[in-house]
């Protein structure tokens, strides 16, 4: 039987990828990645990759696909959302992968509409288990809905909140708004600044985020099985 297979959408250096890949490729978890699109041509994942793959015998496929790549039709190019043909591009090649599941690991464009409605949340949707993108988020939600990086930390310390963490939600058309999958708490510690809280978020989000990604694949595939679409 063939594993299930996983894209991500990345923008930075790729070391919440490495640690995905890395429990894939050491058996501690079914998913494997199989594609990882990113819109920086200049971000280090491009690298880690192609570093992953020499040394652990992988043939992970990486593509920068982003305004460069496929223009804005006159003024279409908003900062920070896919023009058109980006978000065409992005859709053949997910598409085309027939994917078990499609991650968002520091992606900070906003997915368009049309990937959105093909895999992301609908209104008339009953369960999460309907979509297949997901998003994970540094902060959580609602408290850091819209922010990013080391920002919803700050958030979090600025509101004196005993906790700080990480969630896993699938991804709908506003930022941070599809239904939460997993929420994974970390301790605000009382010396704690937006920075020491932020490194151990992110090493929570490595250690769970394969583990929470695998659960979702198999409860999606249960709820497939019985009926569900």
């Amino acid at each position: 039987m063939n594993r299930p297979k996983i894209a991500i959408l990345a923008s930075g250096n790729g070391t919440t990828a490495e640690a995905f890949i890395r429990a894939g490729a050491d058996g501690s978890i079914d998913a494997t990645v199989g594609l990882i699109i990113c819109n920086n041509p200049k971000a280090g994942i491009f690298d880690r990759v192609a570093a992953l793959n020499s040394a652990l015998g992988l043939e992970i496929q990486c593509l920068h696909i982003s305004h460069l790549t496929n223009p804005p039709n006159g003024e279409e190019l908003v900062r920070g959302q896919q023009t058109d043909a980006e978000e065409q591009a992005i859709m053949n090649k997910l598409k085309a992968g027939n994917y078990d599941a499609i991650v968002l690991m520091g992606y900070l464009k906003l997915v368009g509409p049309k990937l959105v409605e093909e895999f992301g949340w609908r209104k008339e949707y009953d369960s999460p288990y309907q979509a297949t993108m997901l998003n994970t988020h540094p902060g959580l939600l609602p408290l850091t809905k819209g922010l990013y990086g080391i920002y919803a930390q700050s958030h979090t310390l600025s509101n004196n909140e005993p906790y700080g963490g990480h969630t896993l939600h699938v991804v709908a058309e506003a930022y941070d708004d599809g239904p939460v999958i997993r929420e994974r708490k970390v301790l605000v510690e009382p010396q704690d600044t937006a920075e020491t809280l932020f490194d151990r978020v992110q090493q929570s989000e490595k250690k769970y985020l394969p583990v929470d990604t695998d659960e979702f694949i198999k409860n999606r595939q249960e709820f497939l099985a019985k009926g569900g679409n």
